[in-house]
């Protein structure tokens, strides 16, 4: 609200610092943020709840086949 009141001015000086402190604000609040989901995500088992079963992944080749262009051949 500050910065919006500021901004509403034309000291120069003072929508800097305002503009300064809510940067400051954000970085705080999304380093919280952050933090908070790394914990979550360390706490967290890995793999998809199975178990603890590796997931496992398989390459495979493919080929898309237009139904409509196979039904005209």
């Amino acid at each position: 609200m500050e910065l919006k009141q500021a901004v509403e001015g034309s000291d120069v000086a003072d929508i800097r610092a305002k503009t300064e402190a809510l940067e400051t604000a954000s970085r705080s609040l999304a380093d919280a943020i952050y933090a908070q989901a790394s914990a979550q995500a360390a706490s967290q088992p890995s793999g998809n709840g199975s178990g603890g079963e590796d997931e496992v992944v398989e390459d495979a080749d493919f080929e898309v086949i237009d139904e409509e262009e196979a039904a005209k051949s």
